[in-house]
């Protein structure tokens, strides 16, 4: 049997040169990437995995943040990943506001362990996020869900994700058109807009929402959560009621802005 060849990967801070800018919502952009002296992707990684950049000339001290790749790696070329602007946020200010086309950036990575592990993940995966807690997991079904019940795919995806209003829906053109795939279900919920007569549910992810969402889905289902602190712990401490052994209820914490 040939040898599968080791993963692409640069030692150290690598420069990636920034080659395409993508507004998603009034305060959400997508950054595309490509090695600034060789072109294309310069590493391999999995769909859930992050990235973490540093910035040497925005601050006296230079700073570092880790965002998660929203490409999958089955697009090929490049690597992307979603910032949302966070109040006073530094880095994601400069990102939103600063950077565009050519910038170089420094990044270290592929790193993470929060994705779908064929070996050890149970078939039916289940994500939780709220804002752009959703990154993650718009990485994990570009990856996935053209090929769900095949060898090393899930065979069911569920993502039930929050957001603030409409104005703030992250890739939904996608969202969209996934949720009407066999075996994927897409369930949103707006926490500060109640939209009448629409598949919208209204307010924050909560025990009860999870009971009406997830039930049926404890004894073949492995969790992973993305979000606020308070969201991911009711998740886990609910499925975890529920008798879902803790390693299949992952969450995975946000950056600081």
């Amino acid at each position: 049997m040939q040898e599968l060849a080791p993963p692409r990967r640069k030692k150290g801070w690598m420069n990636l040169k920034v080659t395409r800018v993508v507004d998603e919502t009034w305060d959400t952009k997508t950054l595309y990437f490509e090695d600034a002296d060789e072109g294309s992707c310069p590493f391999d990684y999995i769909a859930g995995q992050y990235l973490t950049f540093r910035f040497d000339d925005i601050s006296e001290r230079a700073v570092a943040r880790s965002y998660t790749m929203s490409s999958s790696p089955r697009q090929k070329g490049f690597a992307a990943v979603t910032v949302k602007r966070v109040p006073q946020g530094l880095v994601s200010n400069h990102l939103c506001d600063k950077v565009t086309v050519g910038h170089v950036i420094k990044a270290r990575g592929p790193i993470g362990k929060f994705v779908f592990d064929p070996l050890l993940s149970r078939p039916h995966l289940i994500m939780l996020g709220a804002g752009s807690g959703v990154t993650p997991f718009i990485s994990i079904m570009r990856e996935y869900v053209d090929r769900l019940g095949q060898e090393g795919a899930p065979r069911q995806m569920t993502l039930l994700v929050a957001y603030r209003s409409r104005e703030d829906l992250i890739c939904w053109s996608e969202l969209e058109a996934w949720s009407r795939v066999p075996g994927v279900r897409i369930v949103c919920t707006l926490t500060r807009e109640k939209v009448e007569g629409s598949t919208f549910k209204f307010g924050r992810p909560d025990e009860a929402m999870f009971e009406e969402v997830f039930a049926g889905t404890y004894e073949d289902a492995t969790f992973m959560t993305c979000g606020p602190d308070a969201m991911m712990h009711s998740l886990v401490a609910f499925v975890t009621q529920k008798g879902v052994p803790k390693d299949h209820a992952q969450l995975e914490s946000f950056g600081n802005g």
